[in-house]
């Protein structure tokens, strides 16, 4: 399994059997723009041509306005679950949300999170991808 460490250990994506890209963000980690530019890059790295559901794990992260620009302006997965554990990273949640051209939902268990995204049908283009 292909690990990529982002942001000098900010966070890391891996491709979990499900075929599920997993971001986690280390819990008080901020991400900026070039933090952001290098997760969209690993995880095309990770998707080859395909477009594969994301978890996201964002408890206790702050996104920069840069970071959240470049999450909001880059179609580069099926879908996406962020999952955190506060208000506040519901609250950051809600601005990764708008304007979002793919299924995405917050959860508080990334249990429940996998299950809605192994729910999912396949996007257009990526059959044989788990949605």
């Amino acid at each position: 399994m292909t690990e990529f460490i982002l942001g000098g250990g900010k966070g890391t994506i891996v491709t979990d059997p499900q075929g599920i890209l997993r971001l986690t963000w280390t819990p008080g980690s901020i991400v900026e723009a070039d933090g952001a530019t290098e997760a969209v890059l690993a995880v095309q790295r990770l998707s080859g041509k395909e477009m594969r559901p994301l978890l996201v794990a964002l408890t206790d992260v702050h996104l920069a306005a840069g970071a959240r620009r470049i999450f909001l302006e880059t179609r580069f997965v099926a879908a996406v679950a962020l999952v955190g554990a506060t208000v506040v990273d519901r609250v950051v949640a809600a601005a990764l949300q708008r304007k979002r051209k793919c299924p995405q939902a917050f959860f508080t268990s990334t249990v429940v999170a996998v299950e809605w995204l192994e729910g999912l049908p396949a996007p257009e283009g990526a059959e044989g991808i788990p949605a």
